[in-house]
């Protein structure tokens, strides 16, 4: 699905929700080389359905400055992990 540029980048890249337009910030994930090349996925709630979205910083440049003024954002979806422990149980 394809997202206004403007929404992207002062809602998912600043980390935080824009209600007007209905967008939930929902995770982070990424990975940092102490600022010389970073490539951080920002995962986004949009009516109930989950997106995501790079953001990269690479040799001093960032992808976003070659945006159109829409972005495609593909769809992802979200998966829980069930854990279970044992403990023993004395009679």
């Amino acid at each position: 699905m394809k997202f206004p540029k403007s929404i992207i980048l002062d809602s998912v890249a600043e980390r935080k929700n824009d209600l007007n337009y209905g967008l939930e910030f929902v995770q982070e994930l990424g990975n940092d080389d102490a600022g010389f090349s970073e490539m951080v996925v920002i995962i986004f709630k949009y009516k109930e359905k989950y997106y995501s979205v790079d953001i990269q910083h690479v040799n001093g440049e960032n992808n976003y400055d070659h945006w159109d003024d829409e972005v495609d954002c593909p769809e992802v979806v979200k998966k829980q992990a069930i854990q279970y422990y044992w403990e023993e149980v004395k009679a």
